[in-house]
């Protein structure tokens, strides 16, 4: 699951994962930055509130977390 993950997109996940329930703001994002939270979102690994700029990470999301996080190991 998480082998198709960028590094970018890791420490993306580990930014929203972060934030706790609430969420992470997202400011305007770069191309590459909108790339990568358009795939977490296809993956359902980030899901973003309604009408804000809030993204939180899903369960799946945190699974794909772990497994990336060991496989840098």
């Amino acid at each position: 699951m998480a082998d198709s993950l960028t590094r970018s997109e890791v420490e993306l996940l580990e930014e929203i994962a972060a934030a706790g329930e609430h969420g992470r703001f997202m400011r305007p994002l770069t191309s590459s930055a909108r790339s990568a939270i358009a795939h977490l979102m296809s993956a359902q690994y980030v899901k973003r509130r309604w009408k804000t700029r809030l993204y939180v990470i899903t369960e799946r999301g945190r699974r794909a977390l772990v497994e990336a996080t060991a496989e840098q190991r």
